[in-house]
């Protein structure tokens, strides 16, 4: 606070100071010399929006809406005001009306880029804060001032434009004809069969250039087909090897856990294993020593018996409760009218007094328009708060072509929509012989081609906000 009030503040108060004159004479008006901001708030703000029309044209127009959602934080310490989360792309910082809140009826002034002048406001005015600017404060008995410097902070992004970036056209990962992706440890490791074999090579969630082998320490091979069981619990990958569960820290070093009865690993939330057991049921496992055989509302026909794939998520809700989504598609040789992929569902409850609820099989009828089709090398990863899929040539009698598009599901696997917001890269070579989608610490996605070596990394613009 001042104690010397300059010239022309108290010219800028004056009108007010001379309202108060004109008060009844008798009547007592208690005047205080503390004062500040307790509170500022977006009243009003105009926001562009672009739209696409259905012949794919651009139309943009602007709405007004409230800010009051958009919170102030005001630091008495440094007199600073700034909103953590910034305002919508679009937003005409240009025109802004506020309402300021101030201690003991403090009079609110805004300071002009000269910094010589101060001019007086109110919540009726429109405000141009595309750059920070300083708010003069002058208590209610006019003695004291307070200058606090705003910030008003707008996304220069929109929110759900998603950009690709190729990183690398590799010829160890054009090798593999199958393949599936994990990052652990801070590497995206790369599982990849070249029909004889399980391979893995590894790179950094920053990097996505270069890559390098990762010797895999275990006794003997990885079979061909072992990377379509390999799942991630918590922050540990594992696999079934010889009859025997290993598990890993780094993707690398491998080391036995237990040798359970079941036939392979199908699925992991964040504290269970999920796997078929020697009766073709779905099991679970907190430690992979001890089974337990889960409840199922669909007959072990309706299970999924290759081009197996999982995601699971947290409940909006609770976060010690996570759904896990398994899909994939049955034998081609045995149920040669399949058209869609079979896709089942299990809420894992880790909370106090937990039930073992059931798996539930998500039928197909001729309601739901948006089922998965029937597409071989499916790869399915959560990505913010939707599950994302992709797949190659669909399986007959399935006539979908290769890697057509970007399947979204924003309610748990039930439905399979094209998000406009989730489009494959333009550049991608759909002629590769298998995708793996995987996801990162940092928000980011990616896509990994087997047959053709393209990496592929890319993020949605609300995921990297900080």
């Amino acid at each position: 606070m001042r104690r010397i009030i300059a010239p022309f503040i108290i010219i800028l108060f004056a009108a007010t100071t001379l309202v108060s004159c004109f008060s009844d004479e008798n009547e007592d008006v208690a005047r205080f010399g503390d004062t500040g901001i307790n509170s500022f708030v977006i009243s009003n703000m105009k926001v562009y929006v672009t739209t696409k029309s259905s012949k794919g044209e651009d139309s943009t127009y602007f709405v007004r809406q409230s800010g009051a959602s958009f919170n102030f934080r005001i630091d008495q310490k440094k007199n600073e005001i700034y909103n953590p989360d910034s305002l919508p792309y679009g937003t005409d910082a240009a025109k802004l009306l506020v309402t300021v809140g101030t201690v003991n009826n403090g009079r609110v002034g805004l300071k002009m880029p000269d910094g010589k002048e101060i001019r007086s406001i109110t919540n009726t005015d429109s405000l141009d804060f595309t750059t920070p600017r300083t708010l003069v404060i002058l208590s209610n008995d006019g003695k004291n001032t307070r200058e606090y410097t705003v910030k008003v902070n707008v996304h220069k992004q929109k929110a759900y434009d998603f950009k690709w970036t190729m990183l690398a056209n590799n010829t160890d990962i054009a090798a593999f004809k199958m393949l599936r992706a994990f990052e652990i440890g801070g590497q995206i490791v790369v599982y990849g069969s070249d029909g004889v074999k399980t391979t893995a090579l590894q790179t950094g969630i920053g990097d996505g250039k270069t890559w390098q082998p990762l010797p895999l320490n275990l006794d003997g091979t990885l079979d061909a087909n072992a990377f379509q069981g390999i799942v991630k619990k918590g922050d540990r990958l594992y696999v079934m090897h010889d009859g025997k569960l290993l598990s890993s820290a780094n993707g690398g070093n491998w080391e036995v856990v237990a040798t359970p009865n079941v036939k392979k690993l199908v699925a992991a939330s964040g504290t269970k294993l999920f796997a078929i057991n020697a009766e073709g049921r779905l099991a679970s496992s907190t430690d992979g020593a001890e089974w337990t055989t889960d409840g199922m509302d669909g007959g072990t026909d309706l299970l999924p018996a290759t081009d197996i794939c999982y995601a699971c998520m947290p409940l909006r809700t609770n976060n010690d409760i996570e759904r896990v989504v398994l899909i994939g598609n049955r034998g081609a040789a045995t149920y040669t009218a399949d058209t869609t992929a079979v896709v089942w569902g299990k809420i894992d409850d880790n909370g106090n007094n937990a039930v073992n609820m059931p798996w539930a099989y998500y039928v197909v009828d001729g309601k739901n328009k948006y089922v998965m089709p029937r597409l071989a090398g499916l790869s399915m990863t959560k990505y913010g708060e939707r599950l994302l899929a992709v797949g190659g040539k669909g399986i007959p009698p399935c006539k979908t072509a290769a890697y057509d598009k970007i399947y979204t599901s924003a309610d748990g696997g039930i439905t399979w929509k094209n998000d406009i917001s989730y489009q494959l890269p333009g550049g991608i070579d759909k002629n590769a012989a298998a995708m793996a989608l995987a996801t990162d610490t940092d928000r980011h996605l990616w896509i990994i081609c087997a047959g053709t070596g393209q990496v592929w990394r890319g993020r949605l613009n609300k995921l990297g906000w900080k």
